[in-house]
């Protein structure tokens, strides 16, 4: 019971910092939970064809302040290196950058659609949903990091720029499922 909670309390913190957008430094305060194996689990890189993606994915802790410890490359995308592996049971999160300058990794995120195709590794997902966010509870921030139920794939940015703030006012997130092996 103990470990449960200690793990729902990193998740919302996680996932908190990956919603509000918050800096983080990579490499602080790591947590470590071993996943079993499942279904051919694995990183290598991430392809969405429709945006034109290729990217590797970096596996990053969290900080002292619970913050999910993105890096600033914005070629490539970031997974908790606790959480889910794309192909296992529950919910993979990869975030990426979106760069006001052009060239995020997840600058057209919002521009996938239900039906387009993304690759995790050997693993091939649909995208189900495409939407913008501007606020989550608790719960639905929790969700994201599920490690129950079917194999799927979340990915996250920021999205629409205050051009005289600097500030992003909305998370676009993608919701995939994962395909059968060919």
């Amino acid at each position: 019971m103990m470990w449960g909670m200690r793990r729902l309390v990193v998740v919302v913190l996680v996932a908190g910092a990956v919603l509000a957008g918050a800096p983080a430094t990579a490499g602080a305060g790591r947590v470590t939970t071993p996943h079993p194996p499942e279904r051919q689990a694995m990183l290598g890189r991430l392809a969405v064809p429709a945006i034109g993606v290729d990217a590797g994915i970096v596996p990053v802790g969290v900080t002292r302040a619970g913050h999910l410890g993105i890096g600033r490359s914005v070629r490539d995308v970031y997974r908790w290196r606790s959480g889910v592996l794309p192909g296992q049971q529950g919910s993979a999160v990869l975030a990426g950058h979106t760069w006001s300058q052009g060239h995020g990794v997840f600058d057209d995120l919002g521009r996938l659609r239900p039906g387009n195709l993304v690759v995790v590794g050997r693993n091939r997902f649909k995208v189900t949903r495409v939407r913008r966010v501007t606020g989550m509870s608790r719960s639905a921030v929790a969700a994201l990091f599920s490690d129950r139920g079917k194999p799927r794939l979340v990915l996250i940015t920021c999205g629409d720029r205050n051009d005289l703030t600097g500030v992003y006012r909305t998370r676009i997130i993608v919701n995939a499922r994962l395909l059968p092996p060919r």
